[in-house]
C-alpha cells in the first residue's frame, strides 16, 4: 500500500538542487525499507538496494574502506552503481564507516543521490566522528496512521474523507468513524498487526512478537540490565499525559536516564517538554509516549477489560483511554515529519492545572496552535477552557480541541475560534487547514 509520507519522500528524491543525504529513522518493523523501495520502484531512475542487516559481505567491505574515494571504488567497480543512480543502504547504522562519508555524499558525489535508512541511526555517528549539519535531509516513519489503516481496511475514499478537513459530517460516518478508531487503537499501527488483523488474526500476537523482537535487539546492542527495556515501557504507558519521572523506573536515575535516552533514539519513546511563556523557566518534567497506539494500549489497559470510545461509560473504565488520545493524538502530529521535529506542551506554573496537551508551530512557524485531547463524546466550555486561556495571554486568535464529539467551529468571542475535531480528523494538515493563516491572526 502507498504511504501517506511516499509524497515528501519523492519530493527529495526528485529535486535535482538538492544534494543533501535522505536519512530515513523509524523504529523497526514500521515499513520504513518498504517506503523506500517502494517509492524507488516508481521513480523512474536506475537503483541499487542493500540491506546491510542481512548483506554481511557488503558490510564488512564498506567497514575495510580507507576513505570516501576508496567506497566509491568499491561501489562502481564491484556493484556496478554508476552515475545518475540512486544508492539506498537500509539499517546503515550496521557500517561503522557510513558516517564519515555523508559529507562527501553531498559535496563529491554530484550525480548520485543517497538513501540511508534505520532504527538508530544515532550509532551512525561515533564520538569520533562529526555530525555533518547542513548535510541531510531527515524523515521520521511511525507505523500507519488512522487514514492509511481506514485505506488498508475499508476503501480509499474514507481516507481520503479524513485528510480533507471536512465541516460536514454525517451522523452515521462520524458513528462508523469512532468505531473503526476503536479498532485502530486495539490493532496499532504496525503493518504487520494490521495485515493480520485484516485476515481475521488477533493482532496482539504479532504486536507481542514484534516488541520480543524489539527488545532482544536492543538488548544486544545497547547493553541495559535485563528487563528494563519492558520496566521502562510498563512504567510509560502507565503514566501517559502526566509528567514522567525517573524514579517511576524501577532501577537508580542515572540508568532510568541512560535508558530512555537510547529508547528515545530508536524512537520507541517520545518525549515532549513542557514549557511555560516565560522562556527562563525549566524545571517542568516531561511528558512521554510511545511510538505506536498498538503498543501503548497493550501495556497501559493489561488490567482492563476492552476499552471503546463509544461504549465505555464508567469513569474508572474510561481513564486508560485518556491517555491513549493523547498518545494517538501526538503520533498523528508527528508523522510525516523531520526525525529532528518537536512538539510541546504548554503549562501556566508549576503547581498551576491551567496546561494545554501540545502546542504547534504553524506551516510558516508565525503563530503557536494550542491542542487539547478529551476523550469525551460531547463539549462543554470547560474542556477547551485553557485552550482559551493560553490564546488570551498569546493574543492569538485559533485552538483546537480534539474529542470524540462530532466537529463543531465555536465561536468564543468576537477574536476567538476553538474547533473541536474528532479524533480521526486530528492530523497536522488538518490543523493547520482549520487554523489557515490569516493577516489578523495575532489580535492587535
Amino acid at each position: 500500500m502507498r504511504r501517506d509520507i511516499q509524497v515528501k519522500l519523492e519530493c527529495l528524491i526528485r529535486d535535482s538542487g538538492n544534494r543533501d543525504v535522505i536519512i530515513i529513522e523509524g523504529a523497526r518493523q514500521v515499513g520504513k525499507s518498504y517506503l523506500v523501495n517502494n517509492t524507488l520502484k516508481e521513480i523512474d531512475k536506475p537503483f541499487l538496494s542493500f540491506d546491510l542487516e542481512k548483506n554481511k559481505k557488503l558490510r564488512r567491505a564498506i567497514d575495510k574502506t580507507e576513505d570516501f574515494f576508496d567506497f566509491q571504488a568499491l561501489m562502481e567497480d564491484q556493484y556496478e552503481l554508476r552515475t545518475g543512480s540512486i544508492l539506498f543502504l537500509d539499517e546503515a547504522q550496521e557500517c561503522s564507516k557510513l558516517g564519515q562519508y555523508i559529507k562527501s555524499f553531498k559535496e563529491d558525489w554530484k550525480k548520485v543521490k543517497v538513501i540511508l535508512t534505520g532504527s538508530s541511526m544515532n550509532r551512525l555517528f561515533t564520538q569520533e566522528t562529526r555530525i555533518p549539519v547542513g548535510r541531510t535531509k531527515s524523515l521520521c516513519v511511525f507505523g500507519f496512521s488512522f487514514s492509511e489503516f481506514v485505506r488498508y481496511m475499508k476503501n480509499n475514499d474514507l481516507a481520503e474523507f479524513i485528510l480533507s478537513a471536512p465541516e460536514t459530517i454525517p451522523k452515521s460516518r462520524h458513528e462508523l468513524m469512532l468505531e473503526l478508531f476503536d479498532e485502530y487503537i486495539t490493532t496499532g499501527g504496525y503493518p504487520e498487526a494490521v495485515k493480520a488483523y485484516r485476515e481475521g488474526h488477533l493482532p496482539n500476537e504479532v504486536t507481542e512478537e514484534i516488541m520480543a523482537s524489539l527488545e532482544e535487539d536492543f538488548q544486544r546492542k545497547e547493553s541495559h540490565q535485563s528487563g528494563l527495556f519492558s520496566n521502562v515501557l510498563q512504567t510509560i504507558a502507565n503514566h501517559i499525559g502526566s509528567p514522567s519521572k525517573f524514579t517511576h523506573i524501577d532501577t537508580t536515575k542515572y540508568f532510568a536516564k541512560q535508558v530512555i535516552e537510547d529508547l528515545k533514539s530508536w524512537h520507541i519513546v517520545l518525549e515532549v517538554s513542557q514549557n511555560s511563556l516565560d522562556p527562563g523557566r525549566s524545571d517542568f518534567l516531561p511528558k512521554r509516549y510511545l511510538h505506536d497506539i498498538g503498543v501503548a494500549n497493550m501495556l497501559r489497559s493489561m488490567a482492563v477489560p476492552k476499552i471503546s470510545m463509544i461504549n465505555t461509560i464508567d469513569p474508572v473504565l474510561r481513564t486508560p483511554l485518556g491517555g491513549l488520545f493523547e498518545n494517538a493524538v501526538l503520533l498523528s502530529l508527528m508523522s510525516g515529519g523531520s526525525a529532528f521535529k518537536k512538539i510541546s506542551t504548554w503549562k501556566k506554573k508549576k503547581q498551576s492545572g491551567i496546561e494545554v496537551d501540545f502546542i504547534m508551530d504553524s506551516p510558516d512557524g508565525s503563530f503557536k496552535i494550542p491542542i487539547e485531547c478529551k476523550a469525551s463524546t460531547s463539549i462543554n466550555k470547560w474542556h477547551y477552557k485553557n485552550v482559551v486561556h493560553y490564546l488570551k495571554l498569546t493574543h492569538q486568535k485559533f485552538g483546537i480541541i480534539v474529542s470524540a464529539a462530532p466537529y463543531e467551529k465555536i465561536a468564543v468571542d468576537k477574536n476567538i475560534t476553538v474547533f473541536n475535531l474528532p479524533i480521526y480528523l486530528a492530523t497536522q494538515q488538518n490543523i493547520e487547514r482549520y487554523c489557515s493563516y490569516r493577516p489578523h491572526q495575532i489580535i492587535k
